[in-house]
């Protein structure tokens, strides 16, 4: 069987899109762990037990190397009345920060 360049480049952009897919489904999971985290230290409730992306670009990590800085939205509460957003950035697979909407207590 013999394949031309357009079909190797079909195959590639699939494999490359299914490994990216699966990636990104471990790195949610990365956040939904942070986010869980998080909301416990700060004695607050995780709603809905997910995260979002709300951002992807790329940046420089402390050694000097590109990775995909992902941004995860979260929401939570602190009294059961209210629904606040959080936020959790991660730069490859290290969660860099955690924030949380000024919220009551």
């Amino acid at each position: 069987m013999q394949l031309d360049l357009t079909t190797l480049s079909i195959l590639f952009a699939i494999g490359f899109g299914g490994w990216y897919w699966w990636r990104a489904l471990g790195t949610k999971e990365l956040a939904l762990q942070s986010a869980r985290r998080a909301c416990e230290r700060a004695d607050v409730d995780l709603l809905d037990q997910s995260v979002c992306l709300s951002g992807l670009g790329v940046q420089r990590d402390r050694e000097g190397r590109l990775r995909l800085r992902r941004t995860f939205s979260f929401d939570f509460t602190a009294t059961g009345d209210g629904r606040y957003r959080g936020r959790i950035v991660l730069l490859g697979q290290r969660t860099e920060s955690v924030d949380f909407e000024p919220h009551r207590f």
